[in-house]
């Protein structure tokens, strides 16, 4: 050991201050990415046991834990246990076997095992909370809700209709922090409507966590139509608006144009039933012979009754729902610039050819009818959010950059600051490298004596740094010219250091 030690300070005694704290630095960081790495590598993975626990259950479930020398751990605001990994499963199994937890909701499994000796009533009592339940577990299931609470009101059949009650519902949601769009509110309605019989759509309630009612825009019959009415208009006014610029975009250019839609629609719901009669076409539906016998030599009497039915054609006809009744087209466009004599952008309006032409374009992609009254207005106007459409394209700046252009910066530091690391380490370690082979020169030691007449003031000032050049450069002459023996010896030391030096 002494001698290894005497070999690490042999070798650390020929580095420089700072090889020898950049060697401690690495060396440091080594040993903290070995030490997190290894703990990292002895720590068990945990996984969930149970979520969502009342503190009941959550106490409960902990108790058993600790009797089994388990190590558990309560989050998320004391409704989630975490246990190890590897055991989660068996110990999922064995909790569930004793009832742990107890307040889980129940489904179609409640009728599972003997059912001998159960009244009605109890039935009645368990088929309801089985249907709560599995349609708590199914609104569970959907993405932003974390539980539900499912009561239903179902009325018993009674023979007499006026004496019949609706069923209703009412669904309690948490959906925590989040919130639930129309949609999902919509499909939840027609989830519980669909799944009890008897159940209309308004007679389901949905309320949130804190109350608040959920299904309030769609309790009124009217209102919902209505809301789906306009969102119909909406979706036909944005989609033959945005059919129409596409078109004049690739034409014109981008933002040359402006296109607006408004579709009048006909909701009116109308049943038409018509019959023909055809008197051309008969058909025999029955006949009656009546015959009566008279006095002896007098004859028999005889009569025919016949029944036609007459060819009839019925015709039942709907009228469409939602259909276009009529459209309103209004377009702008701008003109084009060119360069008067002066040399400025002017703007130049199109001509009627080319507004003709724009109009018949716009007709044909919105399915233009005269028949039901469309009309198409084409306007040429100079636009006046742009000078000009160099001046536009040039100035224009991708839309948020300013929130992105500290990020960009950031990254772009962050990255020079990587690389200059990676180089100055490079460097010092090559530096580290040639200084361990490289034999350390003879330093020469050359003895000057100063005779009497030597100029004391001027080796004064060599020392004090206060010398100038010219003053220097003719001492070095001198000294030269009156020891040429001492110089001729101190340059052949220079030139052998450096031939060493070289063939290192």
């Amino acid at each position: 050991m002494k001698q290894i030690l005497d070999n690490l300070n042999t070798i650390t005694g020929k580095f420089t201050f700072n090889q020898k704290v950049l060697l401690g630095g690495i060396s440091v960081a080594v040993i903290i990415s070995l030490v997190i790495f290894s703990t990292w590598m002895q720590s068990e993975d945990s996984s969930v046991l149970f979520t969502n626990l009342d503190p009941a259950d959550a106490s409960v479930a902990l108790e058993e834990l600790s009797k089994q020398n388990i190590n558990a751990e309560l989050t998320n605001g004391g409704t989630t246990i975490l246990v190890p990994e590897n055991q989660v499963h068996r110990l999922r199994v064995d909790l569930l076997a004793k009832g742990i937890p107890a307040s889980g909701t129940v489904g179609w499994g409640l009728f599972d095992g003997n059912q001998y000796g159960m009244t009605e009533f109890v039935q009645n009592v368990n088929y309801k909370r089985a249907m709560e339940g599995e349609l708590v577990q199914t609104i569970s299931a959907i993405n932003g809700v974390k539980s539900a609470r499912v009561h239903l009101v179902l009325p018993k059949n009674s023979i007499f209709k006026k004496m019949q009650s609706d069923a209703t519902a009412s669904i309690v949601v948490n959906v925590g922090r989040g919130q639930l769009s129309e949609h999902q509110v919509n499909g939840i309605q027609r989830l519980v409507s669909g799944s009890v019989e008897g159940l209309e759509l308004t007679n389901v309630s949905i309320i949130d966590q804190h109350g608040v009612e959920l299904t309030s825009s769609y309790s009124n019959d009217g209102i919902m139509r209505s809301d789906s009415q306009l969102a119909l208009k909406k979706e036909i006014d944005e989609y033959l608006s945005l059919k129409a610029a596409s078109m004049l975009d690739r034409v014109l250019g981008p933002e040359r144009s402006l296109v607006r839609v408004d579709a009048t629609l006909n909701f009116e719901q109308m049943q038409q039933e018509r019959k023909y009669f055809d008197p051309d076409k008969t058909v025999v539906l029955s006949e009656v012979l009546d015959s009566e016998e008279r006095e002896e030599g007098a004859g028999s009497k005889e009569v025919i009754t016949t029944n036609y039915e007459l060819s009839q054609t019925v015709e039942t006809t709907v009228g469409e729902i939602g259909g276009i009744s009529s459209l309103s087209v209004a377009v702008f466009v701008d003109g084009t610039y060119a360069e008067d004599e002066e040399g400025n952008m002017a703007y130049v309006p199109l001509s009627d050819d080319e507004l003709t032409q724009i109009n018949n374009i716009v007709e044909s992609s919105i399915g233009y009818n005269s028949e039901r009254g469309d009309r198409v207005e084409v306007v040429n106007m100079q636009f006046q959010f742009q000078d000009t459409p160099e001046v536009a394209e040039v100035g224009m700046l991708p839309e948020g950059w300013m929130q992105t252009l500290p990020e960009l910066i950031g990254r772009i530091l962050l990255f020079a600051l990587a690389a200059f690391m990676i180089l100055k380490l490079k460097k010092n370690l090559g530096q580290m490298a040639l200084e361990d082979n490289r034999p350390k020169p003879r330093k020469q030691k050359t003895i000057i004596d100063l005779d009497e007449d030597d100029d004391m003031p001027s080796i004064r000032e060599r020392a004090s740094g206060h010398v100038s050049t010219e003053r220097m450069v003719e001492e070095v002459k001198g000294f030269a010219n009156d020891n040429p023996n001492e110089v001729a010896d101190l340059v052949s030391a220079w030139i052998k250091d450096e031939e060493e030096v070289a063939t290192v």
